[in-house]
């Protein structure tokens, strides 16, 4: 893997896959869309979001 590192167009090219992934990610949880990766669906949300959900729980 060091080797795959010193590489600079491996490197760049790792770097620009994960920018796109992580623009993807931003995208659906700014969306509040499902996240799809293969067949499985992922929600994202904050931590704020995920403690006003807990309290919303707590409080019912």
């Amino acid at each position: 893997m060091k080797e795959l590192l010193k590489d600079d167009a491996f490197s760049t090219g790792v770097i620009c896959g994960l920018l796109l992934y992580q623009q993807k990610v931003i995208a659906a949880h700014k969306a509040k869309i499902p996240l799809k990766i293969e067949d499985e669906l992922y929600y994202l949300e904050s931590g704020r979001e995920r403690l006003e959900r807990a309290i919303d729980e707590i409080c019912r």
